[in-house]
């Protein structure tokens, strides 16, 4: 009997496919030998014996032409078959299906689709009727990350394991122009064996190939499959050259300890500095996280006589309680000031250890923290690193009222002390009134008025300016303050979409002087830098420990002009005019006098092949002096981006003693010649005293299936037990995943 049928065949055939009967015995299939194998067998593949099936969903079968065997009870069907069943689907010129063997034999661009998204493609096959045994010949796979197996035969069952004889591996991509040459590398095996139900992919008898070269063996490997996001076993190992520490290599085991957390041990080994062990651990819960990382290792190649432990460690944890309150902590500590700028483990001025909770309103937030500093730069005293127990502040800012503007309230609470040094206790409270209006042709009006108070208990506060002086007791000040702000925006377009704004801006300021307030302990403000990003404030202080009294005018120039394609640039220019002179500021600020330093600032944005940005505060009275100066850019397209950095601080304008003068410069750039290319370089310089401070290099190439890096740095300058040094540190991975990261 013979018939056509629709594409959309069956309803009834499903229902056949789907109550099919057992089938009769047959052998197993024989593999096909390699190619060149003058004996290799011939005989067409065939499926195990098999029980019964239990009873099992209805398959949908599509095929342009099917006819029927009564007799023999078998289905044939060609032209762009298609059978789906249980998430797999088969796809074939030409199917032959044994209804009493319960056999599907496919012929001519076979494709098997599995439900772990893998793909099988044969040249024959033959399945069972639920898809999940079978046997293939000329049998190519390819993994849902897009790693490929071919190999001459191979058979799957029950739908969890493949088996491949003489096969090949590789999640390398082939050559386009020339597809027939070796992958960067591949490995050869007798037989390859994927358990879906384990999750790993098993080689016997293996060859590691480069470019068709082999060059390593091993008789049995294996490694997670595609579907595995984590899974305990060694990493990458990276190997490193230095003259301090000699050769080294790092070889990372990682252990996978269930689904919300994991461990990594990097064991380090050095020869002129023996074993460094790290480790980090790492734990999610549902409202929050944990990390702690740390090394140790026990010295005996240091000057010193006897072995001496150092080591260090960072932690870190954060937890959302509900939807207003968060908690967390971070705890930085390391044994000595150098130990991890000597091992190149991480260069900090200090550490920070710190506790907190914090809660979180419609209109007001709430703070609590904790601190401990450890201090790792030279000349700086550990026992004058002060200990902030506790800092709690609130800030509350209230509804838009009816007429405009809203009230604000503040409160903090800090203690302070050391060991050595000054000791001190802050009470602050701040209110105020926040109004902004802007008329219906553009003038923008703030208005702020504020009065705070504090209190303060000190020991052994000092005179910056008479170290003899010192004053112990308490303080108590009252402060109000109030300021005005105009601003005209003016606008005028150029061509299409482009537009150029021009900005003035005048600010008032008044409120008491104030003088020296060295009396009052200066924790958070010792530092003081005045640039456009403070100039219209209130208060210019870093911190709330130094007030700034007295009447002041501000004024400044905003110029700008945007692209209708995203870009855009601007520049500012401003200064300050006072009624009388300062003297709550240090001269070096530049805010002592009556009339500031100007200060300008330049941002330079046209497109994403530009970003520059540069600010400068010039001497009042010469204005070719600049006394303090930073810049930044990054130019060029990613194939090949420039990106450079400047900093200078005049002597004169220090605020911290013997400071001094400060001129750095960084310059680097980053290359990508090809898109599995990379590599760069940089160089960082005191300006000042004409040496070179550091100089790093890199080449990484990675594509799909292979990734190498190399980085070279030299060190020039000297820091006690650290001394100048070269260091070469590589890395070299297989990658199983294509989101493997380096």
């Amino acid at each position: 009997m013979r018939a056509p049928f629709h594409r959309l065949f069956a309803a009834a055939l499903a229902v056949c496919v789907a109550a099919a009967a057992p089938g009769a015995d047959a052998q197993t299939m024989e593999r096909r030998p390699d190619r060149t194998d003058p004996d290799r067998a011939k005989p067409p593949a065939a499926v195990p014996k098999r029980p019964a099936p239990e009873k099992r969903t209805p398959a949908l079968f599509n095929a342009d032409e099917v006819t029927y065997d009564r007799a023999a009870d078998v289905v044939t069907a060609t032209g762009r078959v298609e059978v789906s069943q249980n998430d797999r689907i088969l796809q074939a010129d030409r199917l032959v299906y044994d209804r009493r063997r319960d056999v599907m034999t496919a012929t001519g661009n076979v494709r098997i689709v599995e439900p772990t998204g893998e793909v099988i493609f044969a040249d024959t096959a033959s399945v069972t009727g639920d898809l999940k045994e079978g046997a293939a010949r000329d049998i190519r796979l390819r993994m849902s990350n897009d790693a490929r197996v071919a190999a001459n035969g191979g058979t799957f069952s029950e739908g969890n394991r493949t088996e491949l004889v003489k096969a090949v591996y590789t999640p390398c991509e082939s050559c386009p122009e020339r597809p027939e040459r070796a992958p960067l590398w591949q490995v050869k095996a007798r037989k390859i064996v994927h358990d879906k139900t384990k999750q790993d992919i098993y080689f016997y008898d293996a060859t590691l190939e480069f470019f068709g070269i082999p060059v390593a063996y091993t008789p049995y490997m294996a490694h997670a499959d595609p579907t595995v996001d984590r899974r305990s076993g060694f990493l990458a190992p990276v190997f490193e050259q230095s003259r301090q520490l000699g050769f080294g290599v790092t070889v990372p085991y990682f252990w996978a300890i269930d689904p919300s957390s994991d461990l990594t041990l990097y064991p380090r080994v050095m020869s002129e500095r023996g074993l460094l062990l790290g480790i980090e651990t790492r734990k999610r819960f549902d409202n929050g996280s944990l990390r702690f990382t740390g090394t140790a290792t026990r010295d005996t190649f240091h000057e010193r006589p006897g072995a001496e432990t150092r080591g260090h460690f960072m932690s870190e944890g954060r937890f959302d309680i509900d939807e207003h309150w968060r908690a967390g902590f971070q705890g930085q500590r390391a044994t000595d000031k150098t130990y991890m700028r000597f091992y190149d483990i991480g260069s900090y001025d200090f550490l920070t250890s710190k506790a907190y909770a914090e809660r979180f309103d419609r209109r007001s937030y709430g703070s609590v923290f904790a601190y401990a500093f450890q201090e790792l730069r030279s000349g700086y005293s550990s026992r004058q690193t002060p200990y902030v127990v506790p800092v709690a502040a609130y800030n509350y800012v209230g509804e838009q009222m009816r007429f405009g503007g809203h009230f604000i309230a503040d409160a903090s609470v800090r203690h302070l002390f050391r060991e050595e040094g000054t000791d001190s206790t802050r009470v602050m409270a701040r209110v105020g009134y926040d109004f902004t209006h802007i008329t219906r042709d553009g003038h923008v009006f703030n208005v702020l008025a504020t009065v705070r108070g504090d209190i303060y208990d000190i020991k052994n506060a000092v005179d910056p300016d008479d170290p003899a002086g010192q004053f112990t007791g308490t303080k108590a000040r009252a402060f109000p303050q109030i300021s005005a702000d105009w601003r005209y925006p003016m606008i005028r377009r150029i061509g299409e979409s482009s537009y150029a704004t021009v900005e003035p801006i005048v600010g008032f300021v008044a409120a008491p002087n104030v003088g020296r307030q060295w009396r009052y302990a200066n924790e958070d403000a010792i530092d003081q830098v005045y640039d456009e990003t403070n100039l219209f404030s209130p208060n210019r202080s870093t911190g709330d420990d130094r007030l700034e009294g007295g009447q002041r005018l501000n004024y400044g120039m905003k110029l700008g002009l945007n692209a209708g394609q995203g870009g855009s640039s601007w520049f500012f220019v401003g200064q300050s005019f006072r009624l009388q002179r300062d003297t709550s500021y240090p001269a070096a600020t530049g805010l002592r006098s009556k009339i500031s330093d100007p200060v300008t600032a330049l941002s330079i944005n046209p497109g994403r092949y530009w970003d520059i940005f540069a600010r400068a505060r010039f001497d009042k009275e010469h204005l070719s002096r600049v006394r303090q100066a930073d810049a930044y850019i990054a130019a060029g397209p990613r194939e090949f981006r420039v990106i450079g950095s400047y900093a200078l601080i005049d002597e004169a304008q220090s605020t911290l003693n013997a400071f001094g003068d400060r001129q750095e410069g960084r310059l680097g750039f980053i290359a990508r010649p090809h898109e599995n290319w990379k590599f760069g370089a940089s160089i960082a310089r005191d300006l000042e005293r004409g040496a070179t401070r550091q100089m790093q290099g890199l080449l990484e190439y990675e594509d799909e299936c292979f990734l190498f890096g190399i980085r070279l740095s030299r060190r020039y300058y000297t820091d006690r037990d650290v001394k100048p040094d070269n260091r070469v540190a590589f890395r070299f991975v297989l990658k199983q995943t294509t989101d493997t990261n380096y």
